[in-house]
């Protein structure tokens, strides 16, 4: 393991580091550009054995690294190592690949071949079958566009084109095969051996357009609804594929003389007075995640408007947030009508410091609309920690990658969830721990401390990353040891002196010996583990991890130590028995695995930037994301296709007729002659336009006998 103990070099950059105040033009370290700090910051490090924890977290990572050699061996992350510059790709740093390729041939910087002499056909033969397959794809994917979206989804879907339209189809096939064909024998023609390595070069730029005629499948929205598995893994497998041939093809252009631009011409782009990159990726940033939060914050309050929320939770949430503005915070009628705490439920601390916002506008409209906005604006601290990490475009292209995520945009239209604003404070706390900010690490880590009791095992499942893997072994033991005994102590003490609840009993299929209680969860997993491994294959769970993962193109899973970032997630969603909703996208739950997804996908473009010819590799990885991230919404998402999305429990309309505008109207007009004082009842889709008072009920809690005599 490598325990890296580097001094902050954004610090350093600042003038606070040790050598801020280093005479100008001084190199400490004997390496040109590098200070002794940064030199420290790049060698391995021996960790600080003094401590018991600290000789126990090395000794456990140590066997790790024996028994289990990909799983915590160097090289790792550079997750709070920072870069002198924020920009990974003006370095080549050693290191095993992440993807255990070779290095990527690039053009040859060899002399020139001469004109003169016999062409070496042999050579020929692997980019003129890339330039044939290619031209044949493209023209596939060209004629798919051309055709009705009604006709094209027949095709797809069901094989169905007539006879002189598949006999187009198969010319276009042999025109795109034998245009490129035609044109690289005019190249031999005119000149002769010297054409070979810009036909070469120009197959390996082109390979990537081999798998062009997959695109109209991936974004077709009917194909993709109508076997979400399938599709899904066949969008994985675009991805896992169009890496490489997007890794080549980037080393080719960066070789290739036609795209390096006149030096003269480089200088005038750069005095033209355009904003700082830092100005510029940061606003760019700012703007997504305001477009965000009003589009989002638009929508989801119009489907209030539409009656699509309910009691269960908005109305819970409301009427919880509205006892704490006036000093009863955790008190909540529609969930416990008879009485009860809402720390029986769940322990939402939150409450306390989220009612000031809530009184700007109380009510239902300021809850949908602040979730939105806290899930628009994690984006922010999301290209802050990768910022710190890669190069500010490509933090740009994963922080509004982050905006586009199905598993993002579905349950934010499933009423109000605490959950769902955890990746803001998230975010937050690796941009902390990543730039060694102490103070703002142990505020973040409140904040989620407070809005749920499961939040604690996710930061315990970080704490023991950066234990395990050696990156932080102090901040991570500390991580690990308070979240274990926060979550105790939440767990096992507050919330039993609350009341009861049922959310054990999500696992029940994995309860030992008829003892319901998460302590026979775990009696069922240590002794009976094919038991507990049979009961996570099921069909639905797989295509749950897929929609994970595959939007990411895999890159979270790419590293096996990664997956200890997602152990709480895996236990609160695919470690469940028989629970839908854990394990559909379009529910809360999706908030345990999204901001480690993007932790571990920062990690490892790391990892890739330390390879051979690194910023060819995180170019191509990026376009994969970007790629398969964009199909993957358009089919899923909210933003790019309006027809198919589904929060929650139900498709989601985003336009509201006439008819459901008057109802709305008529059920305002008549809330605002109850008192505000007066205890309201109501079904379950009016009780979110009445729950801000003190006791609102649901209809469903009142007993038959209490409502004889009544009109």
């Amino acid at each position: 393991m490598i325990p890296f103990r580097a001094h902050d070099t954004v610090a350093n950059r600042r003038g606070r580091g040790p050598d801020a105040h280093a005479a100008p033009g001084y190199q400490s370290s004997g390496i040109p550009g590098k200070s002794r700090s940064l030199r420290r910051a790049a060698a391995p490090r021996s960790p600080n054995l003094g401590s018991p924890p600290i000789r126990i977290a090395t000794a456990v990572g140590f066997i790790l690294n024996v028994c289990s050699p990909g799983l915590v061996r160097a090289p790792t992350p550079s997750f709070f190592v920072l870069p002198p510059s924020h920009d990974l790709t003006k370095r080549r740093l050693s290191g095993t690949s992440v993807f255990h390729e070779h290095e990527l041939p690039v053009a040859s910087t060899a002399p020139p071949e001469p004109a003169r002499g016999p062409v070496r056909w042999g050579q020929l033969l692997l980019p003129a079958l890339t330039l044939l397959v290619t031209g044949m794809s493209v023209m596939v994917a060209v004629r798919l566009v051309g055709m009705t979206p009604a006709a094209r989804d027949a095709f797809l879907s069901q094989n169905a084109l007539g006879p002189s339209a598949r006999m187009s189809v198969v010319a276009w096939l042999l025109a795109g095969g034998l245009l490129p064909l035609a044109a690289a024998g005019a190249a031999l023609v005119l000149k002769g051996r010297r054409a070979l390595s810009i036909i070469e070069r120009t197959a390996q730029i082109v390979a990537p357009a081999t798998l062009a005629c997959f695109l109209p499948a991936l974004f077709s929205v009917k194909l993709s609804h109508k076997n979400q598995l399938l599709y899904l893994l066949v969008l994985g497998a675009f991805g896992l594929m169009a890496y490489p041939l997007l890794r080549r093809s980037y080393a080719a252009l960066e070789a290739s003389p036609a795209v390096q631009l006149p030096g003269a011409l480089v200088r005038t782009l750069r005095g033209l007075g355009r904003p700082s990159p830092r100005v510029f990726y940061f606003g760019l940033v700012l703007l997504a995640s305001i477009a965000y939060s009003a589009y989002f914050g638009y929508f989801t309050i119009l489907n209030h408007h539409r009656f699509q929320t309910a009691a269960f939770d908005l109305g819970i949430h409301d009427n919880l947030m509205f006892n704490a503005m006036h000093g009863h915070p955790f008190r909540v009628p529609v969930l416990f009508p008879a009485g009860g705490n809402n720390l029986a439920s769940h322990a939402v601390f939150a409450v306390i410091w989220y009612a000031p916002l809530y009184a700007l506008h109380p009510g239902p409209e300021m809850l949908l609309l602040s979730e939105a906005m806290f899930i628009g604006f994690a984006a922010v601290p999301l290209y802050l920690f990768a910022a710190t990490q890669l190069s500010r475009p490509m933090a740009a292209v994963v922080a509004i990658a982050f905006l586009f995520f199905p598993p993002l945009e579905s349950p934010n239209f499933y009423d109000f969830q605490w959950l769902m604003i955890t990746p803001f404070f998230h975010f937050w706390l690796f941009y902390a721990v990543a730039t060694r900010r102490k103070w703002l690490t142990v505020i973040m880590m409140v904040m989620l401390y407070s809005l749920r009791e499961d939040v604690a095992i996710d930061l315990l499942g970080l704490g023991l990353f950066l234990t395990l893997t050696g990156v932080r072994q102090s901040l991570g033991l500390k991580m690990t040891i308070v979240s274990a005994v926060w979550f105790a102590i939440d767990r096992g003490v507050i919330m039993p002196l609350a009341g009861s609840w049922y959310f054990q009993n999500h696992y029940a299929g994995l309860f030992a010996d008829g003892e319901s209680s998460f302590g026979g969860v775990i009696k069922t997993i240590l002794t009976n583990p094919l038991f507990f491994v049979t009961s996570l294959m099921s069909q639905n769970k797989l295509q749950y991890v897929l929609h994970m993962l595959v939007p990411l193109a895999f890159l979270p899973v790419r590293r096996l130590s990664f997956l200890l970032l997602l152990l709480s997630a895996m236990f609160f969603t695919i470690w469940t028995t028989g629970e839908s909703p854990m394990t559909t996208i379009s529910f809360q739950y999706t908030a345990h695995w999204t901001p480690f997804l993007f932790l571990a996908a920062v990690l490892a473009l790391v990892v890739i930037g330390r390879q051979p010819q690194g910023r060819v590799g995180q170019r191509a990885a990026l376009t994969t994301v970007a790629i398969v991230m964009l199909a993957d919404s358009y089919c899923f998402g909210a933003v790019l296709q309006q027809e198919t999305f589904v929060g929650g429990f139900s498709k989601i309309e985003f336009r509201i007729t006439p008819a459901e505008r008057k109802r709305y109207a008529d059920l305002k007009a008549l809330v605002a002659m109850i008192p505000p004082d007066a205890s309201v009842a109501a079904t379950e889709n009016e009780v979110p336009h009445i729950s801000a008072r003190r006791n609102a009920l649901p209809l469903r809690a009142i007993p038959l006998g209490s409502r004889k005599g009544e009109s």
